[in-house]
């Protein structure tokens, strides 16, 4: 093989391996897509209006649009410079701004901190199915209400709080992880993303996270253990 034939052979074969990093996630399983670049919002201006999928526009529901992965899909966004993340699932189209890989709802934008500033670098990982349900059978989704030192007063204040909101069953919901207190566990996105409405009026900012079943301990039983 001459020279010049070796540094074709060695192109075409360079083409066909970037090919495979971006091929789409359902060639090989949702759970092997990962992709990092810019995040942008959309609220007011579009609220109400119609999805991809034929549902109306909610800014205050955890939501992206995505040009390629499957509608319904689940996906965690993570913010490069903040660490945070919240969990979204894929119900429209786009962004249709070049450079930008995920439009994301009012909601999700403001827990991520990305309201104000408009744009910023995140990481997406697929962690649901187009069903809701999360990819891990040994993990559930939780309502993140806030990050605080676990003590007495924090527990029974939030406890206060849910009762207030009509879940009488705030005991056996609060749970606590690295001092992020949370109500869940949640077998479902949309019954977590049922309870972060019920929680929004009280909790500003309150995103939809997903855990190990076994690392979230019961609140009550966090505190009494100190």
């Amino acid at each position: 093989m001459t020279s010049s034939s070796y540094r074709s052979l060695m192109a075409s074969v360079g083409v066909w391996l970037l090919c495979l990093l971006f091929v789409s996630p359902s060639a090989y399983g949702q759970d092997a897509f990962f992709q990092s670049g810019v995040a942008s919002w959309y609220g007011p201006w579009h609220h109400g209006k119609s999805t991809a999928t034929g549902e109306a526009f909610d800014m205050f529901a955890m939501t992206a649009a995505h040009r390629t992965l499957p509608l319904g899909t689940l996906v965690r966004v993570e913010h490069k410079d903040s660490g945070k993340s919240v969990i979204v699932r894929i119900n429209d189209r786009g962004p249709y701004v070049k450079n930008r890989i995920i439009d994301l709802s009012y909601a999700a934008a403001d827990s991520l901190g990305l309201s104000e500033t408009g744009i910023s670098s995140v990481t997406l990982e697929i962690v649901g199915d187009r069903e809701g349900y999360p990819l891990s059978g040994t993990q559930a989704f939780f309502v993140r209400l806030q990050e605080t030192p676990v003590s007495n007063d924090a527990v029974a204040q939030q406890l206060r709080r849910l009762i207030r909101l009509g879940m009488y069953d705030a005991a056996s919901l609060l749970h606590t992880q690295d001092g992020v207190m949370a109500i869940g566990p949640y077998a479902s996105f949309q019954e977590s993303q049922d309870a972060l409405v019920r929680v929004a009026t009280t909790h500003p900012g309150a995103s939809i996270m997903l855990a190990e079943k076994n690392s979230m301990a019961p609140a009550v039983q966090a505190v009494a253990e100190r």
